[in-house]
């Protein structure tokens, strides 16, 4: 059976995996990301190549930014500045001999969901990854949407206040990312940022720490409002919430619980409830859905 190298890009590891065209992994691994230098960051994909040359198919990559999918351009490449913009496909042709293709990392854990996942028979929904961001996409028609200029889905930069002038520091995922939740914990024990994780907030969670229940009660009541709102412009059946945070049972029981006070108090509304679950998938996603871009839309 082809065998198909997949590689996702990340600000801190480059990981990839070997697959076959079901998605079955024989091999996975990381390697850290360079962070400035293009050349470093070319033979560091060129250096996992190098591993499996003469055995794969092809190379499937998703990454951070405003991506041309089906060309493989870089407009934008999200906190790995150096890289865009740049035509990622002529520079691997040079450097590794066979197909290449790329996706946003968002998109690419989208496709993993509705080829495999929690997505899987679904026309019209959401998938939201909860990070350092907030990463996005929406599937319209059972497909991948991803708008005019390949911008669909960034849900990370919607203003939380519309009352003045557009500003960067009031936008959804400073309030609702992963990293919005636990600086607002750390804010309201007065610690330091730094010392505090997803995974210490949510072992005082189901500890039953009332400060931290507190806080993810508030943080619940901004992520249903937000996912409202995209449900009143996109009337979509589910909304799948993935990245790390995602694990735990009780966000997902708070967004639903939070999700159907708003309808209880709306009883007019245009909105059809839609269903709020978790991503199937968890690191390997984007390397999935990376796959599922090359042999099903792309070559």
């Amino acid at each position: 059976m082809p065998q198909y190298l997949t590689i996702d890009i990340g600000g801190t590891n480059i990981k990839f995996a070997v697959m076959d065209e079901n998605a079955q992994i024989s091999e996975q691994g990381e390697i850290p990301t360079p962070q400035t230098d293009f050349d470093e960051f070319v033979e560091a994909i060129g250096s996992i190549y190098d591993r499996y040359a003469g055995t794969i198919e092809a190379i499937a990559m998703s990454a951070p930014g405003r991506i041309d999918a089906a060309k493989g351009y870089f407009f934008t490449s999200g906190a790995l500045k150096y890289i865009a913009p740049r035509d990622m496909t002529a520079v691997m042709k040079e450097r590794c001999p066979v197909p290449f293709c790329m996706e946003n990392d968002a998109k690419a854990a989208a496709l993993a969901e509705l080829w495999k996942g929690s997505m899987q028979g679904i026309n019209n929904g959401i998938v939201m990854t909860l990070g350092t961001g907030i990463g996005g996409a929406v599937i319209i028609n059972g497909k991948l949407y991803r708008g005019t200029t390949f911008a669909a889905g960034e849900f990370s930069g919607i203003s939380t206040r519309w009352q003045e002038t557009y500003d960067s520091d009031v936008t959804w995922s400073e309030s609702q990312s992963t990293k919005g939740l636990v600086n607002r914990y750390s804010a309201s024990l007065e610690e330091p940022e730094e010392e505090m994780n997803g995974r210490i907030f949510f072992e005082r969670v189901n500890a039953g720490d009332e400060n931290a229940l507190k806080v993810l009660e508030d943080y619940c009541t901004g992520l249903a409002t937000g996912l409202y709102s995209l449900q009143l412009a996109l009337d979509v059946q589910k909304a799948a919430i993935g990245g790390g945070i995602s694990r735990q049972p009780l966000l997902i029981e708070c967004v639903n619980r939070k999700m159907e006070e708003i309808f209880a108090e709306q009883p007019m509304t245009p909105a059809s409830r839609p269903e709020i679950v978790s991503c199937q998938f968890g690191n390997d996603a984007n390397l999935i859905g990376a796959l599922y871009h090359y042999l099903y839309e792309f070559r």
